[in-house]
């Protein structure tokens, strides 16, 4: 159980073993200043793609880590194009938005024939230091799927409980957040809730617990359920917390980041490698963050990979 961003990069340590972040759209100055103090602290390589004169022009204001790869992406053409073909190549383990439209970095992951969506299936995950919370703390898609049908609910439960595991979590407690704790076919959600906290109690998750129905208050504060009288070890304990809708985490991550005692980060996960993906205008700590996040991400896939080759 990490409480903060620094304590999880102490627990798993990337020194030595430096991941290479395809920048697309590397004309960005925060998402470069990101970069390099990433590859300063020794775990991330940068592989910056866009247009060389306004990448360049960037550089010049930064400390620069070397070395670094430079690939020219013309004015007009998508650097999202490079990124992923370097990774497919070999060449890049992960991805992060840099200066471009989400709209225009998902157009060649998603595609069918050359991108890297090989299994079908992407979302957002969200990872969040939270003042006041014992816990990192994480969030279901805010960003990618707006209504989640059950199934995509259970997928997602699926690929967000594989990445906490990869992050030391070896049995997330998975909150199916509602506005209230009960059954209703009046509200759809509840019912959803419940059909998933059956199915982890099958084992269809792994070692996963979900409960729920269950409202936000509950599913972090054991006072509240105390006061409640919601009965469950697992109430205010929540590693994960799974929203109904988008518009849901949207909004919760806005509210929270307006408090700037809280640290945010988020990626693209389910394609073949993660995807660094914050708001234009999120600030440099968010995207170091969320590249710390991506870089735990992607070399715990290499050594699952590697494992999976030994055995």
């Amino acid at each position: 159980m990490y409480a903060t961003f620094a304590e999880l990069q102490a627990a798993i340590p990337l020194a030595g073993q430096p991941q290479r972040c395809a920048v697309a759209g590397a004309d960005d100055e925060h998402a470069l200043e990101a970069v390099m103090l990433a590859a300063r602290e020794g775990y991330l390589m940068p592989v910056l793609i866009g247009p060389s004169a306004a990448v360049e022009a960037v550089i010049a204001g930064l400390h620069v880590v070397e070395p670094y790869q430079l690939h020219d992406c013309p004015e007009g053409a998508n650097p999202a194009e490079i990124a992923v073909r370097l990774v497919r190549e070999g060449r890049a383990d992960f991805i992060l938005k840099g200066r471009m439209q989400t709209s225009d970095l998902l157009r060649p992951i998603l595609n069918k024939e050359t991108g890297l969506n090989e299994r079908g299936f992407i979302t957002h995950f969200g990872l969040m230091q939270i003042a006041g919370y014992h816990k990192l703390l994480a969030m279901s898609d805010s960003a990618v799927i707006p209504y989640p049908s059950l199934a995509d609910k259970a997928r997602i439960i699926t690929v967000c409980t594989q990445a906490l595991r990869s992050l030391g979590i070896v049995r997330p407690v998975v909150a199916a957040l509602c506005a209230v704790e009960t059954v209703s076919p009046k509200m759809p959600e509840t019912l959803d809730a419940q059909a998933l906290a059956e199915m982890g109690a099958r084992g269809e998750f792994g070692d996963a617990i979900v409960i729920g129905p269950i409202s936000y208050d509950l599913a972090t504060s054991r006072d509240a359920a105390e006061i409640k009288g919601y009965d469950s070890p697992y109430a205010g304990e929540a590693d994960l917390l799974l929203v109904p809708q988008m518009v849901t985490g949207n909004v919760m991550s806005k509210i929270w980041n307006a408090d700037e005692r809280n640290l945010l980060a988020g990626c693209l996960i389910g394609a073949r490698v993660p995807v660094g993906l914050t708001s234009r205008s999120a600030p440099m700590e968010q995207k170091l963050a969320s590249l710390l996040l991506c870089s735990l991400l992607s070399a715990a896939a290499d050594t699952t990979a590697t494992q999976g080759v030994l055995t």
